[in-house]
């Protein structure tokens, strides 16, 4: 039985870090040495991002919540007034957000296909009454 911890750390997590690799890379023009400094990883890490040999597990992207949060965690290690635990945060309550929304429940049924999946709540837990409002993009004019 894997834990959805397990599969949020395996895969959600770099996915995220890829994401924001990317845009850190693309957006705001920093090198792949930076982009590490900046994400706590190694530069080989963010080398493997960017050839998506790495954090490709799932596609995060296609979720609009998640790829907003993606740009917002750029913009903030992108700041000359960057907070490291303001990213942390941040990337924290993405990662609650995909756990709670099941945006990992194929992944897992592909790599434990025994387990049920459908109607599990395994990724429930205490998050029923957790608010992601934050990480909501505000509405496109």
């Amino acid at each position: 039985m894997i834990s959805p911890y397990e599969i949020v750390y395996k895969s959600a997590l770099p996915a995220l870090r890829a994401m924001v690799a990317r845009r850190l890379q693309e957006d705001y023009h920093m090198t792949q040495q930076q982009v590490a400094e900046r994400l706590g990883v190694t530069q080989a890490s963010v080398s493997n991002y960017a050839r998506r040999t790495r954090g490709m597990m799932v596609n995060l992207e296609a979720d609009e919540t998640v790829a907003a949060a993606a740009d917002e965690i750029a913009r903030g290690l992108a700041s000359s007034h960057s907070d490291d635990r303001d990213a942390l945060k941040y990337m924290t309550e993405v990662l609650d957000y995909i756990r709670f929304n099941h945006l990992m429940c194929s992944l897992h049924g592909d790599i434990e296909p025994s387990f049920e999946v459908e109607g599990c709540s395994a990724c429930d837990g205490a998050l029923t009454i957790k608010n992601f409002d934050r990480l909501k993009a505000p509405p496109q004019n």
